[in-house]
């Protein structure tokens, strides 16, 4: 029995990128603005927009200049290419409509043929990758402002693994998410408690008249979880 073998492409080849819309001066929100925008502190490295996409979470602004509006859709990518770090990730099915994204970001849309030869998720997860990054990271050095040019974003090489691998990377990057939360949040509760059994410990110290069954057992604390 044969495979297919996976074969690479420039991302040119799978999607059309543009720029983010080009707002004149700083961002001003507005209350009455019809559209909304995606600015860079909506997005995490690790998790990308994250388990919500509210629209009070966006800025409301009214679109001025000429240029017609590429809106956000679900499925899209957004890539960062300023900064210390480049990333992609994938436009959430909440996102509300008639939504922008500021020039901080390419827009990454698949065209239809590749959709059927890669899903969002799985492009996105590669960008990231390590070897994607690798790639990026020299031109972005290559800079002094630390950014990544459409036409080099145009060249970065895909590889496509048939779509069933495609799918078992992508739960297998969704469910390691998800565990590094699960444990971060151990973290973060064991540090609350040793904060707690701290001062407990100094504040009996201090008082030595106070009753000793305020602090807990050492046993306890490791214990609990």
């Amino acid at each position: 029995m044969t495979t297919a073998t996976p074969h690479e492409v420039p991302l040119e080849a799978l999607a059309e990128i543009k720029p983010g819309y080009p707002f004149r001066g700083a961002l001003k929100h507005d209350p009455k603005g019809s559209a909304r925008v995606v600015q860079v502190r909506h997005l995490d490295p690790e998790h990308g927009f994250g388990s919500s996409c509210r629209e009070d979470a966006f800025d409301r602004v009214t679109l001025e200049g000429k240029r017609k509006p590429d809106y956000l859709q679900p499925g899209d990518l957004l890539f960062i290419s300023r900064g210390s770090r480049f990333f992609a990730a994938v436009v959430p099915d909440e996102i509300p409509a008639e939504t922008v994204c500021t020039p901080h970001f390419f827009l990454i849309r698949l065209n239809e043929e590749a959709r059927s030869k890669v899903s969002s998720e799985f492009l996105a997860w590669q960008i990231n990758h390590h070897d994607a990054q690798a790639y990026l990271a020299r031109w972005g050095q290559g800079s002094a402002q630390h950014s990544v040019t459409k036409q080099q974003l145009k060249a970065l090489p895909v590889t496509l693994p048939d779509l069933a691998r495609q799918a078992l990377v992508v739960a297998y990057h969704r469910a390691a998410r998800e565990e590094a939360t699960q444990l971060q949040a151990l973290i973060e509760n064991r540090a609350l408690q040793m904060q707690a059994l701290g001062s407990a410990v100094l504040a009996q110290a201090r008082a030595p008249q106070s009753a000793s069954n305020t602090i807990p057992h050492a046993s306890a604390v490791a214990g609990h979880h």
